[in-house]
């Protein structure tokens, strides 16, 4: 590193001498530019004097060239006064420049002076310390040889009381291991003996009190064997007892609602006044809706148009027709609930198909519709309607 720097400046002194030579070099130019100026200046008041194109002979070099043009020693003059002002100019900057840097050189030289000896510095700085950390490595290698040893006879001597302790151990185990054998062996004998003698009474015990169960078990059977069939051959009575009821009775109340119509004047499901909602079909939601249409009555639901209900609630015109007449036909006398199913099912919807209809022909169907219901136990015999009845129906519908 000295040595770079050493040559950085030799080189740097070199070029110093360099530029005081430059540097006359640019007042010779300078004034060589100032006699060209001159020679110019005087060209000028030749061609003034004299004119452009006239001649004369220059006083230094006119016994060599001879007379010579204005206005060629004008252009000359000119030309060589800029030649040597753009010399001088270019030399100038170029040396300013020079300087310039030369000052950046020398304070480029001083930082590095300064960082080689601050360089020096801590050189001498980390030999000292290098110099102390041998000393302390020195010394800590000593002090770790020494823990070294002092470990390793310590492990020697823990080594050899180990050994002594094992072996101790091992004799002390095998003599108590023998003990605890023979131990062993002598409650396992009593163990087996106690084992066995249970064993043998409880099969005894199993085998007397095992009889004696079974022997009640069978008497029990049999006994609930007979309990079970008297109970079931009165529950057979019982039940065709109470068939036989239920029949009497069926026909006992057929016989008093027939009474009853033949002497009391049969009363309709449904009066006019009734609710719409006592119209089997017709819910709640349906009820207030015809309700907010004015229909209050079973009587104003039958006698509005349908197709005016079916514009005002969300319902079809099919469907209010059917509930309608559904309606009618809960209004005649005479007419139950069942008889109603069955008269839709006969396909008779309201009260002029059911005044339109022939005694006879309806009784068929109406009988034939029943004697379904009745093997399907949906309506019992009594509740099947007689041809008196069906004449009745068509009767009071035509009234």
């Amino acid at each position: 590193m000295i040595n770079m720097t050493s040559n950085y400046i030799s080189r740097i002194s070199h070029y110093l001498r360099y530029v005081t030579v430059k540097g006359k070099a640019i007042w010779i130019l300078a004034f060589c530019s100032f006699l060209s100026g001159l020679n110019a200046v005087n060209a000028i008041f030749l061609s003034v004097t004299l004119g452009i194109e006239d001649t004369f002979q220059p006083i230094l070099i006119g016994s060599l060239i001879g007379s010579i043009p204005v206005y060629v020693y004008l252009i000359l003059s000119v030309f060589v006064t800029f030649l040597f002002l753009g010399a001088t100019y270019v030399s100038l900057v170029t040396e300013l420049s020079n300087k310039e840097l030369l000052n950046e050189i020398n304070a480029k030289v001083a930082t590095i002076e300064n960082g080689q000896k601050l360089q020096q510095k801590v050189l001498e700085s980390l030999q000292a310390r290098v110099f102390l950390v041998d000393e302390s490595v020195n010394s800590m290698r000593k002090e770790v040889a020494r823990a070294f040893a002092k470990q390793e006879e310590d492990l020697k001597q823990v080594q050899a009381n180990l050994t002594k302790n094992q072996s101790n151990l091992a004799k002390k185990i095998d003599s108590d291991l023998d003990a605890v054998k023979g131990e062993m062996s002598e409650q396992m004998n009593k163990q087996s003996e106690e084992i066995e003698k249970t064993n043998t009474n409880l099969a005894n015990l199993f085998s007397e009190n095992l009889a004696e169960v079974k022997d009640e078990l069978a008497g029990q059977l049999v006994r609930l064997a007979g309990t079970l069939e008297s109970q079931e051959r009165r529950a057979r009575k019982s039940e065709k007892a109470i068939l036989n009821q239920e029949k009497e009775i069926a026909e006992i109340k057929t016989k008093i609602e027939r009474v009853e119509d033949e002497f009391v004047p049969p009363k309709p499901l449904l009066t006019s006044q009734c609710k719409v909602e006592d119209v089997r079909g017709i819910g709640e939601n349906t009820g207030n809706e015809l309700r907010e249409i004015g229909i209050a009555d079973v009587g104003e639901f039958v006698l509005t148009d349908s197709n005016v209900i079916a514009d005002k609630i969300d319902m079809s015109e099919k469907t209010v027709e059917k509930l309608q007449g559904r309606a009618q036909l809960a209004m005649i006398p005479g007419l139950k609930e069942k008889d109603l199913v069955l008269l839709e099912e006969a396909e008779v919807m309201n009260r002029k198909e059911l005044a339109s209809q022939d005694p006879i022909e309806l009784g068929k169907k109406i009988n034939g519709i029943a004697r379904i219901q009745f093997q399907e136990k949906k309506i019992s015999e009594a509740e099947i309607p007689t041809i008196e009845e069906v004449y009745a129906w068509i009767k009071a519908a035509k009234a």
